[in-house]
């Protein structure tokens, strides 16, 4: 998906190995493909992904979701996307 010719990283609400609960300001790991996991298994993990072996690195923090944005044309746009 592409909004402003910007990918939208995919907040994934699960760790993908323990499916501990991860909040949108989780502290969480991702690779470029987006698999998620939670801090402990990132750990045990040694930060490579066991799908694609890439570098587990520390996923941005959103304190909202992007339909939550005070833009009006932006959550139009979004909302006409995600359906």
């Amino acid at each position: 998906m592409e909004i402003y010719g910007a990918a939208m990283l995919k907040m994934k609400p699960t760790c993908e190995r323990c499916s501990a609960p991860l909040a949108l300001a989780d502290e969480a790991y991702i690779c470029s493909f987006e698999c998620t996991y939670c801090p402990q298994c990132a750990e045990q993990l040694a930060r490579s992904c066991p799908n694609c072996q890439g570098q587990l690195v520390m996923r941005p923090t959103r304190t909202r979701s992007p339909t939550e944005v005070p833009s009006h044309r932006f959550k139009a746009k979004l909302e006409k996307l995600l359906s």
